[in-house]
């Protein structure tokens, strides 16, 4: 199997992507102090692909929607977080498409964290984090392993298939296997994509919330951990009995949430399944 050293010279040689125009765009205007609908709408329509699918989302059952037919009313009735998933999933879909592992579950699970964000959010009584940066931080924190399947190939394969039989958390393995994991992987081409830091660091620490990680990045380790706990996860089949048990206190959410969380957050998948309908 491929050493580290190996892998960062694989890397080098493959090139990352360079990033989507939309994703961009979208990144760096979500990071600005006031959005409007208008200014989003722009955005969607950098890409026809793109905002067919906004209007698709917008006209589905989850929506209520029926009869919008502009991608500013679009924006509207689907919102900023709408709006940016479907923008970010559709944009990477096409830059990185994974071979070794179905795109849907690994998306529906990306999606399902980033709502989770959002829900912990609520409850976190000692962390105030912007919650577009929250939200775009769930939605990328696995990216990397579409980074390292374009890599590897097959033997990225072998690393999955060693996690879903061992049942073991899948950063585990690919340390042991390569000597790195997704959360660096995935630092690396946001860093190189120039989008904004807290993307990067909440990317790089979403594994190791207790050592330098930032709020967003304990927020989106304790999303991770809700979502494999309940069986949301991107192919592994590793559903963990507990997180670090520190990360509640540092948080100010009380573990004793746990169920009410995993009601919200299941209550949370149907939006998730109506943006992953809407961009196939």
């Amino acid at each position: 199997m491929t050493t580290s050293a190996e892998l960062v010279k694989q890397l080098d040689a493959v090139g990352f992507p360079a990033a989507p125009e939309v994703v961009v765009k979208l990144s760096q205007l979500l990071h600005t102090d006031w959005v409007t609908a208008e200014q989003l709408a722009e955005v969607a329509m950098l890409d026809a692909g793109i905002s067919a699918r906004m209007l698709r989302l917008a006209n589905s059952v989850y929506y209520r929607g029926r009869g919008v037919k502009s991608i500013a009313e679009a924006v509207l009735r689907v919102g900023i977080d709408g709006v940016r998933d479907v923008v970010y999933a559709l944009s990477l879909m096409r830059a990185l498409r994974p071979m070794q592992f179905a795109y849907r579950p690994y998306w529906r699970h990306c999606l399902a964290v980033a709502q989770t964000t959002q829900i912990l959010q609520l409850r976190a009584r000692k962390v105030a984090v912007p919650s577009t940066e929250l939200h775009a931080a769930g939605l990328l924190h696995d990216i990397g392993m579409l980074v390292l399947d374009r890599t590897l190939g097959v033997g990225y394969g072998r690393i999955l298939a060693n996690a879903h039989e061992a049942a073991r958390p899948l950063f585990e393995v690919e340390r042991e296997m390569i000597g790195t994991d997704h959360a660096d992987v995935g630092a690396r081409l946001l860093e190189h994509w120039k989008l904004p830091d807290q993307l990067a660091q909440a990317t790089a620490g979403h594994h190791d919330p207790l050592f330098g990680a930032t709020p967003t990045a304990q927020l989106v380790y304790l999303a991770d951990f809700v979502c494999n706990r309940h069986a949301v996860h991107h192919g592994t089949a590793y559903r963990p009995e507990a997180c670090v048990p520190e990360i509640w206190d540092a948080l100010g959410i009380a573990e004793a949430e746990l169920p009410d969380i995993l009601i919200e957050v299941d209550a949370s998948l149907s939006k998730a399944d109506a943006i992953l309908a809407a961009a196939s």
